[in-house]
């Protein structure tokens, strides 16, 4: 009887001391959240009175999906995300949608294997066409963004017209024609857009965009 009374006397203490200890817990974590509240009021007032969290979650939510398209976009046209979203902002200012982008690119790659295998190709004949080539001097095969960037260098020194059409078509298929006003850039053009969306922070990391997938 005694033994019993000290067990039922343990656990009164036990559960008193416990029953404290998550009074104080539930007690900070309301303080906590009032705080993190008055603060997102602060947010919201500064921002704007259409600000709501239902706006918030959704603009975070749209931003996940976009970094995560940009990871299996990257996969598909074989280029980083660094890179793939550099030429985005490029895109972007040259009014060429991201999926003519993509598609090009992607076309580009199987073009520049098929060149690189086939002599005779329609693709190999197009970059000799150019005066481009899909290989290093070293014979290794150059990136596809190398190989983009080569060919603006030369579509900016070109005039505009059916045979510049049909280059295009014939290395970027059917999102060639579309990808015109980007690849008359040039080269130099390229690479100062995508430097420019780099330092406005629009360039996403290859671990960044892994993450959002």
């Amino acid at each position: 009887m005694a033994a019993g009374n000290a067990i039922v006397g343990a656990l009164s203490v036990t559960l008193g001391a416990n029953t404290a200890d998550f009074e104080k817990g539930l007690k900070q974590a309301q303080s906590s959240l009032a705080g993190f509240g008055a603060q997102f009021a602060k947010i919201a007032a500064g921002l704007g009175a259409g600000l709501s969290l239902a706006g918030v979650v959704a603009g975070v939510k749209k931003t996940i999906e976009e970094m995560d398209g940009f990871s299996k976009a990257s996969q598909k046209v074989g280029m980083s995300t660094e890179a793939l979203s550099g030429l985005k902002y490029a895109a972007d200012l040259s009014d060429v949608s991201m999926e003519s982008l993509t598609k090009g690119l992607a076309k580009l790659s199987q073009n520049m294997v098929q060149a690189a295998t086939k002599p005779t190709s329609e693709a190999a004949l197009a970059f000799k066409a150019l005066g481009v080539s899909a290989k290093n001097t070293d014979g290794s095969m150059k990136s596809s963004g190398q190989v983009l960037s080569d060919v603006a260098d030369k579509f900016a020194g070109a005039k505009d017209g059916a045979a510049k059409t049909a280059i295009a078509m014939a290395l970027f298929g059917r999102a060639g024609a579309d990808m015109i006003p980007l690849l008359n850039s040039g080269k130099q053009g390229l690479a100062d857009m995508t430097k420019e969306a780099s330092q406005l922070g629009l360039v996403i990391s290859s671990g960044t965009a892994q993450s959002a997938e």
